[in-house]
């Protein structure tokens, strides 16, 4: 069914926000605990410099303070700055996502892994975005991404729009093999809506 495999084959980076909130390597614990307290989010990215080194979750945060007691005290906050940086709380290197992913890819990847977050990385590792299972679930219930209702024309608009994203991604990336494959599967997806 085209519209499904072009629903699937969204550029991941299309749903979902770009520069998400984050966090240096070397920030205080209570910056950490501010901004996952008063976000909608419960994952924050961890960077020196643009690059992505770690995530810090809800979750880490609420482990560390309720290890100390109440650590919502002003006291338990002030030991906590002393004794902890952020870089001494995150998951060092986590499973990332390329931004030329996919939504299946993406998809693939957080029923996989027993997560809720992926960081979104360019060549460079640098943070471009986060998504979500939220994300990914939104997306499917709104269809924020104008490919779940086609026409037979717009299907085809779509497929074409497709190869051009694959031909680009062939063309400009060291991944020669994988994009050449996804490459072929676009131009034959084309070849499937003209003959319809």
């Amino acid at each position: 069914m085209p519209g499904q495999q072009l629903y699937l084959s969204t550029p991941i980076i299309r749903i979902v926000a770009r520069d998400p909130i984050s966090l240096d390597v070397n920030a205080k614990f209570s910056d950490a605990a501010a901004l996952l307290s008063a976000g909608t989010f419960h994952h924050l990215p961890i960077v020196d410099g643009q690059v992505l080194v770690g995530m810090l979750s809800a979750s880490d945060i609420v482990g560390l303070t309720s290890s100390l007691g109440d650590g919502n005290d002003e006291a338990s906050r002030n030991f906590i700055d002393r004794n902890y940086r952020v870089a001494d709380l995150m998951t060092k290197d986590p499973i990332t996502i390329s931004d030329r992913a996919t939504f299946a890819d993406a998809a693939q990847k957080l029923s996989a892994g027993g997560f809720h977050c992926l960081p979104i990385v360019d060549q460079r590792e640098h943070l471009v975005g986060v998504v979500t299972t939220t994300d990914l679930v939104g997306h499917m219930l709104t269809g924020t991404v104008e490919e779940q209702h086609f026409s037979a024309q717009g299907d085809h608009v779509q497929a074409l729009e497709s190869v051009y994203e694959a031909a680009q991604m062939y063309l400009h990336s060291g991944l020669a093999e994988d994009e050449r494959i996804r490459l072929e599967a676009a131009l034959d997806n084309v070849r499937e809506t003209s003959a319809a």
